[in-house]
């Protein structure tokens, strides 16, 4: 996956926002993308950095029960951006099997739902050596590479 240096720094941003909890700079990172293509590769970005993380911390893809615990957690320690359980749980099960979103998400939802669960899974997850931005750095340079 090539990461565009345009839109990398906005969605690291965005993650900064979600990883602090603080809707307002959550919403002022996303106004900050200058247009509809820049909105979409930083949603590509977000998705694409979840799957490593979900993939990396399972060791392996995870099974939709272990898909479904992680989006339980995710709603309950991001309350402060008002996902549901069924919302996250939807989310992640259709981003891990490949499935469209249209269908059952609201394209406004997924935007929110991809950044909030990135930040999630990247500040929950990380070693003990490191921070959450050095998980995204190690994650970022595997999707490049791939």
């Amino acid at each position: 996956m090539k990461i565009s240096s345009r839109v990398e720094p906005l969605v690291r941003n965005a993650i900064h926002a979600a990883v602090k909890r603080d809707f307002l700079k959550l919403e002022e990172a996303l106004k900050s993308f200058p247009d509809d293509r820049a909105v979409q590769q930083g949603v590509e970005l977000a998705l694409a950095v979840t799957l490593y993380v979900m993939r990396d911390i399972h060791q392996g893809k995870p099974s939709d029960e272990e898909t479904v615990a992680v989006a339980v957690e995710i709603a309950r320690a991001e309350a402060w951006a008002r996902p549901t359980e069924e919302e996250v749980s939807t989310f992640l099960l259709r981003l891990m099997n490949g499935q469209r979103f249209a269908e059952s998400v609201p394209i406004e939802n997924v935007i929110i739902l991809a950044f909030v669960s990135v930040a999630n899974l990247l500040a929950s997850c990380h070693r003990d050596d490191e921070n959450w931005w050095d998980y995204l750095d190690r994650a970022e340079a595997a999707l490049e590479a791939a």
